[in-house]
């Protein structure tokens, strides 16, 4: 358990009046010391220091005496510039998002896989020349946070394995930041995503949330009242790599029989191959609504494996929301459509009505969006003030 040192308790009551004016501005000094419990004059000088480090403005409203303006505060959207970056298969996608959490930025780059070095110096280059094109400053970046497939140890920016793009032992975060000078961190872009899903809405729909996605490969995420559920190294959620056949084919990860090689769209385009000459994951599903056998076995067999997913996970979190996600769930109605129906059916009855399923809302940035949002986060736990109070 962490000891509340009262340095540590300052810093936390610092961060929780700055959260406070971005979550609820206009908000009066009289309010902010109501709603946290703190002297008048203890919030009174924390909203001063954050007046003078230009995060937040000074607004006046109209009070109930005539005549007389009551004072509140807002933030200041263009003081502190977040950045996320998702690295894919073939494209990289980077946002610039402002204090409020509002887009200022955001570009879509086509890009394949290459080695990690050259990746990163594309990357940095990109970020360089926006924000010069849109005149950024350097005091206004809080940092970049990229999301990226795979097992990556957030705390230290290090890619574990990623094998959608057959990385491995990568110290991605250290890299990009000898580049661009700036704080950057690295996590698994499920999470980054499921993040960014739990927060599309002002008010969560429920406490827990878990977004699982069905594409290049396999894996889900697990938001519990705002936060990223990570478990020991940041590996939970891996559940393509559960092993449901010891005996099965070979997994990247140096397994045999894990949970995605039966779903995740590599494998899919291999079992089709044994019957016909497939270049993408289309050509599966036209012949499946086609009515043909091999594609319908092929296709039946990953729908029974999806909903194999969504029963595991459900039975290992009992979240109140599932959210579909990942490109087969997406681009593919009717698999989609399958893979709902098969859960209604085959879902172990006692959990069948605990949950919501549904798919995901935030659209193909919603990774880049996620990666800013814990930018934002870290700038706000992190905070450093210049006056002592």
């Amino acid at each position: 358990m962490k000891i509340k040192t009262q340095d540590y308790l300052k810093k936390e009551n610092q961060s929780l009046v700055l959260e406070l004016i971005l979550n609820q501005g206009p908000i009066s000094r009289a309010e902010i010391a109501k709603q946290t419990m703190m002297s008048p004059t203890s919030a009174s000088r924390i909203v001063g220091s954050l007046l003078e480090l230009g995060l937040i403005k000074e607004i006046s409203l109209a009070g109930n005496a005539v005549g007389r303006k009551a004072t509140y505060f807002v933030p200041n959207g263009s003081s502190v510039i977040s950045i996320g970056v998702e690295i894919d298969e073939k494209q990289i996608r980077i946002g610039f998002m402002d204090f409020l959490m509002e887009c200022a930025v955001q570009r879509t780059f086509e890009y394949i896989s290459m080695e990690p070095d050259e990746t990163v110096k594309f990357i940095a280059e990109k970020i360089k020349q926006i924000k010069k094109d849109e005149g950024f400053t350097f005091q206004q970046i809080a940092g970049v946070c990229v999301g990226l497939p795979g097992l990556i140890q957030n705390e230290s920016g290090f890619v574990k394995l990623s094998a959608q793009l057959n990385w491995k032992q990568v110290p991605l975060g250290e890299m990009l930041e000898k580049e661009l000078g700036f704080p950057v961190f690295v996590d698994n872009e499920l999470k980054l995503k499921a993040l960014a899903e739990f927060n599309i809405d002002k008010v969560p729909e429920k406490e827990t949330m878990a977004m699982i996605t069905f594409g290049s490969g396999v894996g889900s995420a697990l938001i519990t009242k705002g936060e990223i559920y990570r478990g020991g190294g940041n590996f939970s959620g891996e559940v393509g790599h559960t092993i449901v056949d010891p005996y099965g084919i070979y997994c990247p990860c140096g397994n045999f029989g894990c949970l995605q090689t039966y779903i995740a769209e590599g494998f899919l385009l291999d079992e089709a191959s044994k019957t016909k000459p497939v270049t993408c994951i289309s050509q599966i599903i036209d012949d499946y609504e086609k009515g043909e056998k091999w594609a319908t076995n092929i296709i039946d067999k990953a729908v029974t494996y999806a909903t194999l997913t969504i029963n595991n996970v459900v039975c290992m979190y009992n979240p109140d929301t599932v959210v579909l996600t990942g490109n087969l769930i997406e681009r593919f109605p009717g698999f989609r459509e399958r893979v709902f129906e098969h859960t209604v059916q085959k879902l172990w009855t006692p959990i069948n009505n605990t949950f919501h399923l549904r798919t995901a809302k935030v659209g193909e940035m919603g990774v880049v969006h996620g990666a800013a949002m814990s930018v934002h986060q870290q700038f706000i736990k992190n905070i450093t003030f210049s006056r002592e109070f």
